[in-house]
């Protein structure tokens, strides 16, 4: 019998496991809750149809769904031969550890240590689509042998490269149309004023503005003149000057220039003649008489 290299797990890398017949195993009827089926189908490129292996002991791993990251398990955690599988949430538990042991033709047994050591199997010895995976016994078969093929990783579709806008063609024999050269806008022609065609307005005639007369300062009253001596004979009173009536004063000009005080005018009256009073002669002092006469 031909030996066949067996295929090396790898962490993070997904895996598809498939029956003699090219089917894969896949689950179906999972409403998010867990509890969901594995059977077999047509490999699609789904995630539901590829495995995850995370490797917890001697070729023993827990095979989580590449879709939602649930494990293979043993339905209700039973050990007898029949116990269908399903996908459960990863929960630690000892149903759901799976150890591949390999076989010369590149094939592997995927065994169960909880359920001491039974197979992963299909209902009704079959491989067709639609198969249900169970546990069994080991027994001669194709039906418990299993291959294990790392998945191609899609490449991201390319976005569509926009359509490129056909370019116009230049044609080098057609003449350049002729540059049409831009007058500057003339300026519109301004109307002479005529003052002959356009008569003024007729201005309406100024009020004559009133010469302002500077106000003229009344002369102040004369002063009586005092006698100098009791014996002279008192001047006659001079009258005070009558006062002229003020004219009737304009407007007030802008600036009026202080009114100049009145000189006063000295009316001294002049001495009558008189004759000159005789002058007093002075009293002769009699000699002082010296001592011993």
């Amino acid at each position: 019998m031909k030996t066949v290299e067996q295929t090396l797990i790898e962490a993070g890398r997904a895996y598809t496991i498939a029956a003699a017949s090219g089917n894969v195993i896949g689950y179906v009827g999972d409403n998010g809750a867990g509890g969901a089926q594995l059977r077999l189908a047509k490999y699609e490129r789904k995630p539901e149809q590829e495995w995850l292996f995370d490797r917890v002991g001697e070729n023993s791993y827990r095979i989580h769904c590449r879709a939602n990251g649930k494990v293979i398990d043993l339905a209700m955690a039973g050990t007898a031969n029949g116990t269908w599988l399903q996908l459960w949430d990863d929960v630690l538990g000892g149903s759901q550890m799976w150890t591949l042991v390999p076989v010369n033709d590149g094939t592997v047994r995927i065994t169960s240590p909880w359920a001491s050591g039974r197979c992963m199997d299909t209902v009704g010895i079959g491989s067709a689509e639609g198969a249900i995976l169970q546990i069994w016994q080991e027994s001669p078969g194709a039906d418990q042998l299993w291959t294990i093929r790392p998945v191609k990783e899609r490449k991201p579709a390319e976005a569509p490269a926009a359509p490129v806008a056909p370019v116009a063609e230049e044609k080098a024999a057609e003449p350049a149309a002729p540059v049409v050269e831009e007058k500057p806008a003339e300026a519109a022609p301004v109307a002479e004023e005529k003052a002959a065609e356009a008569p003024a307005a007729p201005v309406a005639p100024v009020a004559p503005v009133a010469e302002e007369k500077p106000v003229e300062a009344a002369p102040a009253p004369k002063k009586r003149g005092r006698p100098k001596k009791a014996a002279e004979a008192p001047a006659p009173e001079a009258k005070p000057a009558v006062k002229a009536p003020a004219e009737a004063a304009p407007a007030p000009a802008a600036e009026e220039a202080p009114a100049e005080k009145p000189k006063r005018r000295a009316c001294r009256t002049k001495k009558e003649a008189e004759p000159a009073a005789p002058k007093a002669e002075p009293k002769k002092r009699a000699p002082r008489k010296k001592a011993g006469q």
